[in-house]
C-alpha cells in the first residue's frame, strides 16, 4: 500500500500542473459531459478492466444519466473502473474475474441489501461518488474530506479515499487516469468502489 501511495504522490506532482483550481470554471462545451466520458466505454462487458462498462450499466440502472449529462452542472465524479467493481464483488464472495458476472453478483447483493429492490441502494452508492463542485486532483489531495451528493462525506489522505467501511481496501485515485476534464466537471478514476456504509 505504501508503494501505491508513494507512486501516486510522485505522479500527482506531474499531473498537478494541469489541475483545475477549486473554484468553478465556465462550462467547456467542446468537451463531452461526464455522462459522455463514462458512455465512451460503450457499456458492453469485455476484458478491458480500466474502462467504465460496469459504472455505465450502474448509472443507467439508477437513472442518473441525465444528471451526469447536465451541461450546467459542476460536478466531480470519482469513477470506479471495471476492475474496482470486480474487486468489490470478490470482496463480497464472487469467485470470478469477468465483468458480466461481477455486475450480476453485485445486483444480487444490492437486491438483498434493498429488501428486494436494488435501485435505492445502488443510487446511494453512486451519489457517494459525486461531489457537487469541480475538484482538481490537487484540491482533492490537499483536503481532509470530500462532501458528496449523498449528503455524506468521505475522508482523504493524499490520494487515498477513506470511506465508511473500515474492513475493505480504501480506493486510491489513479493519477494517470485522473483530472479528466468534462464540460460539466471532472472525472477521477479510482481503484475501488466507495462504500457509504459499513457492510
Amino acid at each position: 500500500m505504501r508503494r501505491i501511495i508513494a507512486g501516486s504522490l510522485a505522479s500527482l506532482l506531474i499531473v498537478g500542473a494541469a489541475a483545475l483550481p477549486a473554484q468553478a470554471k465556465e462550462n467547456e462545451p467542446s468537451k463531452p459531459t461526464i455522462a459522455g466520458i463514462v458512455a465512451a466505454s460503450g457499456g458492453e462487458f469485455d476484458n478491458t478492466r480500466s474502462d467504465y462498462d460496469i459504472l455505465l450499466n450502474a448509472v443507467q440502472t439508477a437513472g442518473l444519466v441525465d444528471a451526469l449529462n447536465d451541461p450546467a452542472a459542476n460536478l466531480t465524479v470519482f469513477a470506479p473502473n471495471d476492475r474496482a467493481f470486480i474487486m468489490l464483488a470478490r470482496d463480497l464472495g464472487f469467485k470470478g474475474w469477468n465483468e458480466a458476472g461481477a455486475w450480476e453478483f453485485l445486483v444480487g447483493a444490492l437486491t438483498q441489501l434493498g429488501n428486494g429492490d436494488p435501485i435505492p441502494v445502488l443510487t446511494n452508492v453512486l451519489l457517494y461518488h459525486v461531489a457537487p463542485a469541480r475538484l482538481g486532483i490537487l484540491d482533492v489531495a490537499l483536503s481532509n474530506k470530500v462532501d458528496t451528493l449523498l449528503g455524506a462525506s468521505f475522508g482523504v489522505k493524499f490520494v487515498v479515499l477513506v470511506d465508511a467501511d473500515p474492513n475493505f481496501t480504501n480506493p486510491v485515485v489513479l493519477p494517470l487516469a485522473s483530472n479528466i476534464k468534462a464540460a460539466n466537471g471532472i472525472v477521477h478514476t479510482i481503484s475501488r468502489v466507495l462504500l457509504p456504509v459499513n457492510l
